[in-house]
């Protein structure tokens, strides 16, 4: 379970970079759509704004966790190297008196770096899980929108094409009409024939150029349509990912109080006197706990590596925190 425990750690750092391509990926979409459909849709900006805040929220809360990774592996070698090692070797009522002030001292520095982070993440997922409701809401209302002034042009569209077949049948019962009749007609016939005619074709004109653009409308409605369908996909394919890495990373404030809830149970274990404090059982749960460090301190190294060569890869400063 622990070893389990310790890649899972390392397996962050994997994590961390498909999230944060995820935000890459996700703010290029806003640049684009607000490049593309800003004018039509003016709170799509207001959004974007919004979204660079949480990306820069999320880049500080990185930095934090790698730096709380190397705190911990410090930590745990501390706690595995130093202070378990000191419980092994207690011979004498002054060894096992030495190891309890030691104890005492490490139970009660302050980590709260762990709080922190962990804080960060917490409070970041919550207003990226409120901006994903509200967007998700101003998508659906903007769509609805969207749907119903395209169910409205419809029976418009198709009343102008109805009109214009009507216009048609009388523009080409006129013209056969005076083609076949016309030199039987006086002159005055042959005007009120012609301006029927010259008036059939301009309210066909008229209402092509009205059918024209009722369809750009309908064009340009579908356009935003596809706009917001794209840009909801893109954000319903982020919400899993950042959902991990919180879950994930929120288990990194917990090795501090696990190890500091250890070793109070270990101090008070030795405070029953010297024999509980060389009984060959308690040193067997020593021994397991020493076990148990190795793997957690590999993974949150791998993890604080692998998360350092991204966050540098894209500019960011890198403090050394070996």
């Amino acid at each position: 379970m622990v070893a389990e425990f310790g890649k899972n750690v390392g397996e962050v750092g994997n994590w961390a970079n498909e999230v944060d391509e995820a935000f890459d990926r996700v703010t290029r979409t806003f640049v684009q759509v607000v490049n593309d459909y800003g004018k039509d849709f003016p709170a799509l900006s207001g959004f974007l704004s919004e979204w660079r805040d949480y990306n820069s929220r999320w880049i500080s809360a990185l930095l934090l966790s790698r730096d709380v990774a190397s705190q911990h592996v410090t930590i745990l070698r501390r706690f595995e190297k130093v202070f378990l090692d000191m419980v092994l070797h207690i011979q004498t009522e002054q060894d096992r008196l030495d190891v309890i002030v030691e104890l005492e001292e490490f139970i009660n520095e302050d980590h709260d770096t762990s709080d922190q982070m962990s804080r960060t993440f917490l409070e970041l997922k919550r207003d990226i899980d409120a901006f994903s409701a509200r967007i998700d809401r101003y998508l659906e209302e903007t769509g609805t929108q969207l749907d119903a002034a395209a169910a409205a042009l419809q029976p418009v569209i198709q009343g102008l094409k109805d009109q214009i077949s009507v216009l048609d049948k009388q523009i080409n019962d006129t013209r056969i009409a005076l083609a076949v009749s016309g030199g039987l007609l006086n002159v005055i016939g042959l005007i009120v024939a012609g301006s029927m005619l010259a008036s059939y074709q301009s309210q066909r004109d008229a209402k092509n150029k009205e059918l024209e653009g009722k369809l750009r409308e309908l064009a340009d409605i579908n356009r935003r349509q596809q706009a917001l369908a794209y840009l909801q996909t893109d954000l319903a394919g982020l919400k899993p990912d950042f959902d991990l890495i919180c879950e994930r990373l929120q288990g990194f404030a917990e090795i501090w109080a696990s190890v500091r809830s250890q070793s109070i149970q270990f101090r008070d274990h030795i405070k029953g006197g010297l024999g509980a404090a060389t009984n060959l059982r308690f040193k067997r749960e020593v021994q397991l706990a020493q076990d148990t460090c190795l793997p957690l301190r590999t993974g949150l190294e791998i993890y604080a590596h692998n998360l350092g060569g991204r966050l540098a890869s894209k500019g960011y400063e890198i403090k050394d925190t070996t």
